[in-house]
């Protein structure tokens, strides 16, 4: 057995590309050179990064392929789909809609769009809930598990044949409670091409992109040829790295579809920085916190400095199938861009925490690896015995250490619930518990795992310490009022 395990683990190990896939490296700060040489290692990083500072890029680097067919190496100018990266850009397109007298914030459906919800429950939706995802309009399914992704999604629509079908005059929750929404912000590029009598890529390069200086950015489509557009790829649940679902552009419009490059994005939080985009006192609305860490279009955040400091930053991430992205810039000029073209997950973000941390004078960070990537394929492949023997033969000290911390044992939990993997999901949250057991957390998200595989006096039990360690739980005590009926 233990000869499998060492074969397994190799195996794991032998998925991360070296650090000989580099393009025009910059070492101007070893830290940071560092960092990225470490989230390569031991994350299998894939795509370009940009780290700037107030006086100018510190490091623009592109490590990988871009293309797995050809073997073809990435470059730091490549292009990349960006996926919910458009919503900032989105937001400025708006407000500079809103700047020019076209646009009102407290304009709403029922004004803009009347021959779609004039009359109706969601009619007095004003453009700036739709900006700050406090709309309440149900919105199209989160898991990209549900039907729709895998039928409806793949189909191409005219803006209005999609609000059509597919963003009904419904509500999820009362207008004014922050829920994370696309189809708000597919609906701001249908107001945009009203006000303004032209496409939505068309108000895009006229407002964002050329006085940006965005030269290699535009909004996707199947049928123009992007130079340098670099593939996408996904890791499949056997550990392979295999072509990612088909979505259609028109259903990403402008909530996910804009593609362009880490310069780009830099020149975009530069422009902001100064007035050829938006005057201040549009710039202030769009990044004030409206108390759920998100503003108009984009989050407000307090991020490490690496000293027990912290720096409010703009951010963003995006994600279509095969790509990931973020975008963060402070007022201090500081800027962190980051394009993945192997649907890296959470990688991606905690990746840009840590180089922005490094910037602003934090030591070299180095990831720990990953357990998801470790025991999805085993778990797959051999089941749950298989896989419990690799946890517990995984390394946890040392440079090829894997992250058993509380939040990567409930990443890789829920992942595999949301895979369908169930009993291999009850397991993994229940090492958590064994690890973790004063958090209410854990327990409760045993209950959940409990619950899902029928368990329910596991579950009953799990949701009850999860209530005793934190007994403001309303997920612990909405499911065990569940339970008693």
């Amino acid at each position: 057995m233990q000869t499998v395990l060492k074969a397994l683990l190799a195996f794991a190990l032998a998925l991360v590309p070296t650090t000989a896939a580099v393009a025009a490296v910059q070492r101007d700060d070893p830290r940071i050179a560092e960092t990225i040489d470490g989230y390569v290692r031991n994350r299998g990083f894939n795509g370009v990064v940009l780290v700037a500072n107030a006086d100018g890029v510190v490091t623009h680097q592109a490590r990988g392929v871009s293309s797995i067919e050809l073997g073809a190496q990435l470059q730091p100018d490549d292009v990349f789909r960006v996926g919910s990266l458009t919503k900032p850009l989105t937001a400025v397109l708006v407000l500079s809609l809103v700047e020019e007298g076209k646009l009102r914030l407290d304009g709403t459906l029922g004004d803009y769009l009347p021959e779609l919800y004039a009359g109706t429950v969601v009619s007095g939706i004003t453009v700036e809930q739709l900006l700050a995802h406090t709309s309440g309009l149900k919105d199209v399914p989160g898991n990209y598990n549900d039907p729709f992704w895998a039928t409806a999604a793949r189909q191409t629509f005219t803006p209005e044949a999609f609000a059509r079908a597919w963003i009904s005059p419904e509500l999820s929750n009362p207008p004014g409670r922050f829920r994370y929404n696309n189809n708000g912000f597919f609906l701001l590029g249908l107001i945009v091409e009203r006000v303004t009598g032209t496409s939505y890529a068309e108000a895009m390069r006229i407002h964002v992109f050329e006085p940006a200086g965005m030269t290699h950015s535009g909004v996707y489509d199947v049928r123009t040829v992007v130079p340098h557009l670099v593939s996408g790829y996904a890791r499949s649940d056997l550990g392979t790295m295999d072509r990612p679902m088909f979505i259609d552009p028109t259903v990403s419009y402008s909530a996910a579809g804009v593609y362009s490059i880490a310069g780009d994005l830099l020149a975009f939080s530069r422009a902001l920085s100064g007035d050829r985009l938006l005057p201040e006192a549009l710039k202030a609305r769009m990044f004030a916190d409206d108390g759920d860490q998100y503003g108009l279009g984009w989050g407000v955040e307090r991020w490490s400095t690496g000293e027990g400091e912290r720096m409010t930053v703009q951010t963003h991430t995006g994600s279509v199938p095969g790509y990931q992205s973020l975008f963060v810039r402070a007022d201090d000029g500081s800027v962190v861009v980051i394009l993945n073209n192997f649907w890296q997950g959470l990688t991606t973000v905690e990746m840009g925490r840590d180089l922005f941390a490094v910037l602003h004078g934090a030591s070299a960070r180095t990831p720990r690896r990953s357990l998801s990537d470790l025991l999805t394929p085993i778990a797959v492949r051999d089941g749950v015995e298989a896989m419990e023997a690799a946890y517990r033969a995984a390394p946890t000290e040392g440079r090829d250490a894997y992250d058993v911390s509380e939040g990567a044992l409930n990443s890789l939990g829920y992942s595999l619930l949301r895979k369908g993997l169930k009993d291999p999901a009850v397991r993994v949250f229940e090492w958590n518990v064994a690890a973790h057991p004063q958090s209410a957390n854990v327990h409760d998200s045993l209950g959940e795992a409990y619950l899902s595989v029928g368990r329910r006096d596991e579950a009953r039990r799990s949701y009850g310490n999860a209530l005793r360690l934190d007994p403001s739980s309303q997920s612990a005590r909405a499911a065990l009022e569940t339970l008693a009926d």
